[in-house]
């Protein structure tokens, strides 16, 4: 049976790095909607908000695509971004016709310390990820974590807590998960 992981959760929580050491590991096909968005970017750039809001949506809907050609030929994959109800339902979907089998893990935390941690690395962040109106804000900042915590992600979830743990505990906590659920 073919193998696809779901990595999602809050902002900054460690997602892209959890997926990039897990695809590492495992040999696993990572595909990531942030840099599918970067490569985007790099070639569209956008002037608004509104045009970094679809950038973010073509990235996803090329995201479910690769997945899909992916699927055709049983490449097991690590699929990392912030879902919404609607995509993991077509990742379901794609998912059920080439018989995957599907481990859903959330990253989340204390929403202070994720915040700061998302200020920190905004100097280093691409372009493409600057203009989401979070930086200033951490109202809402807070408030679109607690709108990704409630989309309905179709598979029952595996969450890990990241407060105060460092990305090595993450990664061995989400091994562990795979081991116990004879993922892996």
């Amino acid at each position: 049976m073919n193998k696809l992981i779901i990595i999602s959760g809050d902002l900054a929580a460690g997602k892209s790095t959890l997926a990039k050491r897990l695809g590492d590991y495992l040999s696993f096909v990572v595909l990531n909607k942030d840099e599918l968005k970067e490569i985007e970017c790099d070639v569209f750039d956008y002037q608004t908000r509104e045009d970094n809001k679809k950038l973010s949506l073509a990235a996803m809907s090329n995201m479910i695509h690769f997945f899909t050609r992916l699927a055709k030929v049983g490449t097991d994959l690590i699929l990392e971004a912030n879902f919404r109800s609607e995509e993991v339902c077509d990742i379901a979907d794609i998912a059920s016709e080439y018989n995957y089998n599907v481990i859903s893990i959330i990253l989340r935390g204390n929403q202070n310390v994720l915040y700061e941690r998302f200020l920190s690395r905004m100097a280093n962040r691409h372009k493409a990820h600057i203009s989401i109106g979070l930086q200033n804000d951490y109202k809402k900042f807070v408030e679109y974590n607690e709108y990704l915590r409630n989309q309905d992600l179709v598979y029952e979830p595996h969450i890990i807590d990241v407060a105060g743990i460092s990305e090595d505990r993450v990664f061995e906590k989400t091994v562990k998960i795979l081991s116990e659920e004879k993922f892996i």
